[in-house]
């Protein structure tokens, strides 16, 4: 089988994820660049004699002597760099969770700064033992100086650029609207379509009785990364059988479980276990590639921790429901991945574990209503939420979502001991929601799917 960028994904996330990949690529190009100028001073300029007094008047130890300098001024400004990015992982760490750090060492400025800053000082080092260490000196590194000068003028702006952005990465709504678009970016790529539930393709199930049955069981502890349903239905089809996988990419999987089924007419061979096991790919952590709760998890993460007793900011919790609502209402429109998945004949030969819209809205709203039981401001947002939602709603499970957080809100606040003007306020909104589910599904009564799908 060829290569597919599905298994790459999680490889290719972890790398945009990470310090060295960016800084990597920027030393090599260093490399590159050192060899370019070394080469025009000391052969180039020879061969054609050329002569600029600008730039190759200086006397080679005085050049020697300001590489040293700007080398070592660089490596002291990336240790001062690498110093603050600490900080502030450890600032983000603290106020919005650990797992909050993979955004930090995910944004590209920051990657960026310290790949500058060790380059600059790569470069003078290289430049510095290209020239011989005595006289008479091989040749006069005019263009390389002149090019370290230049990279040291734009660190310097760099470093102003990087203080700037530190203080701003770290504020709690800069954070909370990362996350936020990088949820919308991860819905867009896995939720590509937007169709009605008649396009969705139907056919019976002729292998539901298939007379041989193989277990497949993880080889590993881990979660569920990526899940390759392409090659899954191919591997289906090339046995004319149908395979059904137990786990959805963000579950967690425990070795010797039962991942998936193969149900075959004729005696599966003893390979493909270990075929199938390839195109589900198993990690230490959850990743955000085929995972659509990954990043909703950060935000309510990052909502229960500013309701937690230590830090008390209910702003912060409320500007995560805001964007979570929006969320969810993006998703309403939404076609989610089918259960079933067909060969070119129409044959179903993949079944695989079910993403509704629920599963993605109780793991947005649940774990927020329940900590924000006692915070009224917050609650009181929850349910305007709701009613955004409830103006969007377009099949029966997406109505009985908000009718049931609706119901479940009223129930917990009127067992509380609260001011009646609160319980007013609540009340009102919880009889708005209802009304406005009464209006929008009479008046889309056509859109709703009683199947709920």
């Amino acid at each position: 089988m060829q290569l597919n960028i599905t298994k790459l994904a999680p490889i290719i996330e972890s790398a945009r994820a990470s310090f060295w990949f960016v800084p990597s690529i920027m030393i090599l190009l260093t490399v590159l660049l050192t060899i370019t100028t070394v080469y025009f001073d000391a052969v180039f300029i020879a061969e054609h004699q050329l002569s600029w007094p600008l730039i190759y008047g200086a006397d080679v130890a005085a050049m020697r002597s300001l590489l040293g300098t700007i080398a070592a001024a660089m490596i002291t400004v990336t240790s001062i760099a690498f110093s603050i990015t600490i900080v502030a992982l450890t600032l983000a760490s603290s106020q919005f969770g650990p797992r909050l750090l993979r955004n930090f060492m995910k944004d590209r400025g920051t990657q960026i700064v310290l790949g500058s800053f060790i380059s600059n000082f790569l470069f003078c080092i290289l430049i510095f033992c290209a020239i011989s260490f005595e006289k008479p000196y091989y040749f006069k590194p005019g263009l390389s100086v002149a090019t370290a000068i230049l990279m040291t003028f734009i660190s310097v702006g760099i470093l102003i650029y990087f203080i700037h952005h530190v203080a701003k990465a770290i504020q709690a709504d800069v954070v909370i609207d990362q996350v936020y678009r990088e949820l919308q970016d991860n819905i867009k790529s896995l939720f590509p379509s937007v169709k009605t539930e008649s396009e969705v393709t139907t056919s019976s199930d002729v292998l539901a009785t298939a007379k041989h049955q193989m277990n497949i069981l993880a080889n590993e502890d881990g979660y569920v990364q990526t899940l390759d349903i392409e090659q899954l239905v191919c591997l289906a089809n090339e046995h004319e059988g149908r395979i059904k996988c137990f786990y959805s990419p963000g579950n967690f999987v425990v070795k010797g479980t039962v991942i998936a089924q193969v149900h075959t007419e004729k005696q599966p061979p003893s390979t493909l276990d270990e075929q199938i096991l390839k195109q589900i790919s198993l990690g230490a952590y959850r990743t955000p590639v085929q995972d659509p709760e990954f990043a909703i998890h950060q935000l309510v993460e990052i909502a229960l921790r500013a309701l937690s007793p230590g830090i008390n900011d209910p702003y912060t919790a409320i500007t995560c429901v805001d964007k979570l609502s929006a969320v969810l209402c993006d998703l309403t429109t939404k076609t989610f991945p089918q259960k079933v998945r067909f060969d070119e004949d129409g044959i179903i030969r993949v079944i695989s574990k079910e993403l509704t819209f629920t599963n993605i809205a109780k793991a947005a709203f649940e774990q927020i209503r329940q900590q924000a039981n006692h915070n009224i401001a917050v609650t009181i947002r929850v349910l305007e939420a709701l009613a955004r939602l409830a103006c969007c709603v377009q099949n029966q499970q997406q109505t009985e979502f908000v009718l049931n957080q609706t119901d479940i809100i009223e129930q917990q606040q009127n067992k509380l001991s609260i001011a009646k003007d609160d319980l007013a306020e609540i009340n009102a909104r919880v009889a708005l929601i209802r009304q406005t589910v009464a209006e929008f599904s009479g008046d889309n009564n056509h859109k709703i799917d009683n199947s709920g799908h």
